[in-house]
């Protein structure tokens, strides 16, 4: 009986000293991602970060705060002043920004530069560019029940 015991605490330690030898410490440091917050940066910086080509993945928030809106195959491009959006199939805007410097919305009372563009039936469009919290672009509407857009970066 004792050997048998003596045998388990041997097995058990060998199994544990196996265990740890095998455990590797990750020393790589984790992927950089773009953590900023942009409604309070200059329009230059707000620009430069905004610009490429970006996939619309969801939309959150709006009249009922909870709700959650997947879109797919909606891209947002912008390039210097200008802003296309368009699916597969069709565009719904190709056109000029105009950036107006004014009190915002969700941004803790400070003024921001709002995105301001028409669409292709000349509705417009008004949004607070927030953020890039880990790579994801956050626009929202500049209303008081504001539809927070999320993007990544596409190809």
């Amino acid at each position: 009986m004792k050997t048998i015991l003596l045998a388990a605490k041997l097995c058990f330690f060998l199994t544990a000293a196996l265990c740890v030898s095998r455990c590797k410490k990750n020393n790589s440091t984790p992927i950089d991602r773009l953590n900023i917050v942009l409604y309070d940066k200059p329009l230059s910086v707000i620009r430069q970060h905004i610009q490429g080509k970006w996939e619309l993945i969801y939309g959150k928030g709006g009249f009922v705060a909870n709700n959650i809106q997947y879109f797919r195959n909606n891209f947002w491009e912008f390039n210097d002043d200008s802003v296309k959006i368009s699916d597969n199939s069709s565009v719904y805007a190709n056109t000029s920004m105009h950036w107006n410097y004014d009190l915002g919305t969700y941004t803790n009372g400070d003024s921001t530069y709002l995105m301001k563009f028409y669409d292709k039936e000349s509705v417009p469009w008004v949004y607070v560019v927030e953020r890039i919290y880990n790579d994801t672009l956050i626009l929202h509407d500049h209303a008081s029940d504001a539809l927070f857009y999320h993007f990544i970066k596409s190809n």
